[in-house]
């Protein structure tokens, strides 16, 4: 198999692009906390989750996240298995690029790759990469929903496109993707397709 061109590579981030992440949350939180209302994730304002919550919830918030199971029993986004088969067909290489939680890094980076392997299947394993700084990484477009992805270097060699999400609506300027029934016509603006 001949080694792809990094101008056919396709970063994709996993938590709340790949896979629905606040659902997830959402459940254990009404577990938790059943008496809260469901839109304190659903509506949340800020990417880091925590931060959505008060010094007397975010301890809560974070143990929920931290818990052993947590990354494993995320269910992919609405067409994203769908969607990462199909990029792979139409000739782009897809990576995924993606993040260790910063409270638990035991469970989180053995959870993704089983997560991959579960969802996608061992082919896909080593085109995951876990890493705390994403500009680093090459590629000609990045798929995230993170509002603004930051690092060691200024100018990384990707594109962000901005999956939507109700904390990155404010973000003006870059390409965006509202969900993956999308991914042709956003990927088209940078890449042939094959049929």
């Amino acid at each position: 198999m001949a080694t792809p061109s990094m101008q056919n590579v396709v970063l994709v981030d996993m938590d709340n692009t790949l896979v629905d992440w606040d659902k997830e949350f959402a459940k254990r939180w009404a577990e938790h906390r059943p008496d809260d209302a469901a839109d304190i994730i659903k509506d949340r304002q800020h990417f880091e989750l925590e931060q959505n919550f008060n010094k007397e919830l975010m301890p809560i918030a974070i143990e929920i996240m931290s818990q052993p199971g947590f990354y494993a029993a995320l269910e992919p986004q609405p067409g994203a298995i769908g969607a990462v088969r199909e990029m792979s067909d139409a000739g782009l290489h897809v990576l995924f690029c993606t993040a260790p939680m910063p409270f638990q890094y035991e469970t989180c980076v053995a959870e993704k790759y089983a997560w991959v392997r579960q969802w996608l299947g061992e082919e896909f394993l080593p085109r995951l990469m876990i890493t705390r700084d994403k500009t680093v990484v090459k590629g000609r477009v990045l798929i995230d929903d993170k509002p603004a992805v930051k690092g060691r270097c200024d100018e990384p060699e990707w594109e962000h496109i901005v999956f939507e999400q109700p904390y990155n609506l404010g973000v003006k300027g870059r390409p965006r993707m509202k969900n993956w029934a999308e991914w042709r016509a956003v990927l088209s603006e940078y890449f042939e397709l094959k049929a």
